[in-house]
C-alpha cells in the first residue's frame, strides 16, 4: 500500500515540484527552507551600516541570495528562512533584533515596489490621456486640412506624437511594471515569512 501511494504521488507530482525539492528541505509544514550559512549574526547585514539591527540594511550578497532563491520557488508555496551559524552561541534578544530588522527591511523594499509601481500607473494613465486628447486634436485639424505645407506637417507631428504617447502608456503598464511586481510580490512573501536559526555544534577533538 505503501509503495502504491508513493508511486501516486510521484505521477500526481509536478516535476518542477521534484526538482525543488532536491535543492531545498521541506519544513513540516511543507514551506521550502532557504538555508543561509553565517559565521555571526553581523553577515545577515551590511557590515558598513552601524545602525542598529532593527534598522540596518541588508549584506547585498545575502539580498541577491534571497530574491534568487525566491525566485525559484513558485510563489503560492511558502518559504522559511534558516540561518545557520557556525561561530555564534544563540542569543534570543539578538535573534528577536535581527527578525525585526529583516522583518522592516523587506517592508521597506515592499513598500518602494508598490510606490513605483502606482508610480508608473499614474504616468500610464497620464500618457494614454494625453495620446487620445492629441489623436483627437489630429483628426480634427485633418477635417480642416488645407494645402499648406507647415500646417499638415503640424498636423502629422502631433498624430505622431499621440501615437507614440499611446505605445509610452501600453509599455509602461505592461511591459515596464512587470519586473517591479515580480520583486514586490516576492518582498511581500518575505515580509511574512518565518525566520530561525540553527546553530552547528563545533567539532571537538
Amino acid at each position: 500500500m505503501c509503495i502504491y501511494w508513493s508511486f501516486v504521488s510521484f505521477l500526481i507530482m509536478k516535476p518542477d515540484e521534484q526538482a525543488l525539492e532536491k535543492i531545498y528541505e521541506k519544513g513540516k509544514t511543507g514551506a521550502f527552507v532557504i538555508s543561509v550559512a553565517i559565521e555571526k549574526y553581523v553577515d545577515i547585514f551590511n557590515e558598513l551600516d552601524s545602525s542598529p539591527f532593527r534598522r540596518r540594511d541588508l549584506n547585498s550578497d545575502l539580498r541577491k541570495f534571497l530574491e534568487e532563491c525566491s525566485s525559484d520557488i513558485p510563489l503560492k508555496k511558502d518559504i522559511i528562512i534558516q540561518f545557520n551559524v557556525s561561530q555564534e552561541k544563540q542569543d534570543i534578544e539578538k535573534e528577536e533584533k535581527i527578525r525585526t530588522g529583516l522583518k522592516t527591511y523587506f517592508s521597506f523594499v515592499r513598500n518602494s515596489h508598490q510606490k513605483k509601481i502606482r508610480n508608473r500607473y499614474q504616468k500610464s494613465t497620464f500618457y494614454a490621456m494625453a495620446s487620445f486628447l492629441l489623436l483627437a486634436v489630429s483628426y480634427s485639424l485633418r477635417i480642416v486640412a488645407t494645402a499648406n505645407l507647415i500646417f499638415n506637417t503640424l498636423v502629422d507631428g502631433i498624430n505622431i506624437g499621440g501615437w507614440v504617447l499611446l505605445w509610452e502608456a501600453i509599455t509602461t503598464f505592461a511591459f515596464k511594471n512587470r519586473s517591479i511586481h515580480f520583486k514586490y510580490k516576492h518582498y511581500k512573501r518575505f515580509s511574512n515569512t518565518p525566520i530561525r536559526f540553527n546553530y552547528l555544534q563545533k567539532e571537538t577533538n
